[in-house]
């Protein structure tokens, strides 16, 4: 209704102009390049208006031309998109199946139709990885490098090629790159530390774990247990390499730490006790063993103690061990550690009689191995006796069992927790 009503105005209006004019025509003189037109205003109107028209139907003619080539262009892309989509979904899969020639086939048709869009780039480096081309790995990398969206997808695959090629230090400078960045992923963080364990760079995996990479990526007491076997080892190296006061603050920290399992909390404490020692604080360590000994009686803290006591005569060692060991006599590791002094002290009743309860059937076979070799010493120093020395190491070979675990400084971050 409202446009017939339009329709109607716009009529009576062209009536009323055309009206006006045919009763004032009017006279127009054109003069252009020696060209001189005369008419009169309604005739110059009309043909202004048939110019605008023709105009204003060209401009539309241009128009619709422009869109038809946009549209054809849009649809060619949208084909293109769709096969290199296609492309690239298959290509993946042949990736994942290990299907190497196809995958860097279909690589390379999705790179054409996607024009060098970054999922292509990521088929490119899988397929590389499944057919061990390392050389186009590392092209491919460079590009994906260049972008921050794709830089740690590069960087993980340059790692793990590294770290195959047993490249450690190419492997820990991509790692440690990624862990440069504030959204720094779990296995950059992962291989910086066991790769440092591996090399024995203990500063450098504290400094990971102190990283704001490594918050929330661990329960808080495999943190505590990862930190603890590190402050440890650091403290350890420090000892062989004389630097007891280093030593000391590492050891303390790993023992305030907590976290501690059995084996780690008696390295951290042997290692404290004997960097005492270093600092000429020997009272300090030998107290240290001898409280641990009453509620954690072990061979490990005999045999750091034994070391404590080395510069001192073999009669004093023996009787500390057998003051130390008072309060648990009837432990195991009491009656093997002072039978031990004992024999080093030439007190060869005292070390059998400490031994005799140890080498009965009902023994646990290490216990009764261990007891057993110490006998034989005992026969070959007492009595000179080879052949009765020789029966007790074959009765200790006898019951010798491999499933002691020997402590030692952690490999990887495996070593740590499954203890």
């Amino acid at each position: 209704m409202i446009r017939l009503v339009l329709y109607v105005a716009a009529v009576i209006v062209a009536v009323l102009i055309a009206v006006w004019f045919a009763n004032t025509p009017g006279e127009v003189t054109v003069m252009w390049h020696g060209w001189r037109l005369d008419t009169s205003v309604a005739i110059l109107l009309a043909i202004i208006t048939v110019i605008v028209l023709a105009i204003l139907a060209l401009a539309r003619l241009v128009a619709f031309i422009r869109g038809t080539a946009k549209s054809m262009a849009s649809a060619r892309r949208e084909r293109r998109v769709a096969q290199g989509m296609k492309a690239l979904g298959h290509g993946l899969a042949a990736a994942h199946a290990g299907q190497g020639a196809a995958a860097r086939r279909y690589a390379k048709e999705a790179s054409a139709l996607l024009n060098g869009n970054a999922a292509t780039y990521m088929l490119q480096a899988h397929a590389a990885n499944v057919n061990d081309d390392a050389a186009a790995l590392r092209n491919i990398a460079l590009n994906l490098l260049e972008h921050p969206e794709t830089e740690l997808a590069a960087l993980r695959d340059l790692a793990l090629r590294a770290q195959k090629e047993g490249d450690v230090v190419g492997a820990l400078n991509y790692a440690k790159r990624a862990l440069s960045r504030k959204d720094a992923p779990r296995w950059a963080v992962e291989m910086a530390l066991d790769l440092d364990l591996a090399q024995g760079r203990w500063d450098d995996a504290l400094s990971v774990l102190d990283g704001k990479a490594v918050k929330g990526l661990y329960s808080s007491a495999d943190f505590k247990k990862l930190k603890a076997a590190v402050l440890v080892a650091s403290a350890e190296q420090a000892l062989a390499q004389d630097d007891g006061r280093t030593a000391e603050t590492q050891s303390k920290k790993a023992m305030d730490l907590g976290g501690l399992n059995e084996s780690t909390g008696e390295r951290a404490l042997v290692a404290h006790a004997r960097a005492l020692k270093m600092q000429k604080n020997f009272k300090g360590g030998v107290k240290e063993l001898e409280k641990a000994w009453r509620t954690h009686p072990s061979f490990g803290l005999m045999q750091a103690y034994l070391d404590l006591l080395a510069d001192e005569a073999p009669l004093e060692q023996a009787r500390r061990v057998e003051k130390m060991v008072a309060d648990n006599a009837d432990h195991p590791e009491s009656r093997l550690g002072l039978a031990e002094a004992s024999l080093n002290a030439k007190l060869w009743g005292q070390a059998r009689n400490r031994l005799t309860p140890l080498l009965g059937d009902d023994v646990p076979r290490d216990l009764h191995a261990r007891a057993a070799i110490l006998m034989a010493e005992i026969e070959t120093g007492e009595r000179n006796d080879l052949s009765a020395g020789a029966i007790w190491l074959k009765r200790a070979l006898d019951r010798i069992t491999p499933s002691a675990v020997v402590a030692a400084a952690p490999k990887s971050i495996s070593d740590v927790l499954r203890t």
